[in-house]
C-alpha cells in the first residue's frame, strides 16, 4: 500500500486532520476550564450516587484508543486513512460543541478536587462535557468496523464507557445519549465523502496485500499435496 501514491497522500491527510482535531479539542477544553460554569439538573443523575470508577475511566479509554489505532494498521489497512479522517472530523465537531456549551460539571462530579489517580491527568478536563468522547470514540469504531465481528466489542465498550461516565457524574445523561446520534451523523457524512477511496484501497489490498499472499501460499500448499 505504501507504493500507492493516493493511499499515502490519503493517509497523511487523515493523520493531519486527526492531529488538527485533537489540537482543537485540547485548546478549547483548556480555555473552557479557565472559567467556572454553573451545573444544571439531570433527572437520571439526580437518582444515581457517585461511584469512583477512575480506573475504568482512564485505563479503559486508553486501551480502547490503542486497539482502535492498531487494529486497522495491522489487519484492515484499507480503512486506516478513512478512520483517521473520520476521527479527526469527530474531534473537530466535538471541539465546536464544547466551545458553544457554557455549562459546568454535574452535581456530585467525582473530580471536583482534581484528576489525581487518573492516567494522563494533564489532558483531563472538567468542562469538556458535550458530547461524551468516552462514548463516541468506541461507538465510531463500531460503525467503522461494521463488516467485522470485532465491532461488537466496540459497541459493548461504548455502552460500558457511557455507563462509567454517568456513574462517576463526569457527564450529563444528554452528553452520553447524544453522542450516539452525533457520531452516527459524522460517520455517515464521512462515509459519503470518502467511500470511493475506501473501495479502491480495499481492492488493491485484495490484489497485492496480506490476503493475496495468504491465498498464494494456500494454493502452493494444496498443489504440493496433490502432486
Amino acid at each position: 500500500m505504501l507504493k500507492d501514491r493516493a493511499y499515502v497522500i490519503s493517509f497523511i491527510v487523515g493523520i493531519l486532520v486527526f492531529a488538527g482535531g485533537w489540537f482543537l479539542v485540547k485548546t478549547v477544553s483548556l480555555y473552557k476550564d479557565t472559567v467556572s460554569y454553573a451545573s444544571v439538573g439531570d433527572l437520571l443523575l439526580n437518582n444515581l450516587p457517585t461511584y469512583d470508577l477512575r480506573f475504568v475511566f482512564s485505563w479503559g479509554i486508553y486501551l480502547i484508543v490503542l486497539i482502535i489505532v492498531l487494529y486497522p494498521l495491522l489487519f484492515k489497512q484499507e480503512i486506516a486513512p478513512f478512520m483517521f479522517k473520520t476521527y479527526g472530523i469527530l474531534l473537530i465537531v466535538r471541539a465546536c460543541f464544547i466551545l458553544l456549551t457554557d455549562i459546568g460539571p454535574p452535581a456530585g462530579f467525582l473530580f471536583e478536587d482534581g484528576f489525581d489517580g487518573t492516567l494522563f491527568k494533564e489532558i483531563s478536563f472538567k468542562n469538556d462535557l458535550f458530547f461524551s468522547g468516552h462514548t463516541a470514540i468506541p461507538f465510531l469504531a463500531f460503525l467503522l468496523w461494521k463488516d467485522t465481528k470485532f465491532k461488537w466489542f466496540m459497541f459493548a465498550a461504548s455502552l460500558a464507557m457511557g455507563a462509567t461516565v454517568l456513574l462517576m457524574h463526569v457527564h450529563y445523561s444528554i452528553d452520553v445519549f447524544a453522542a450516539f446520534f452525533i457520531t452516527y451523523g459524522i460517520y455517515a457524512i464521512s462515509d459519503k465523502i470518502f467511500n470511493g477511496l475506501n473501495v479502491r484501497f480495499a481492492t488493491r489490498i485484495k490484489i497485492h496485500g496480506f490476503k493475496a499472499v495468504k491465498d498464494k501460499l494456500k494454493n502452493i500448499y494444496e498443489a504440493s499435496k496433490n502432486s
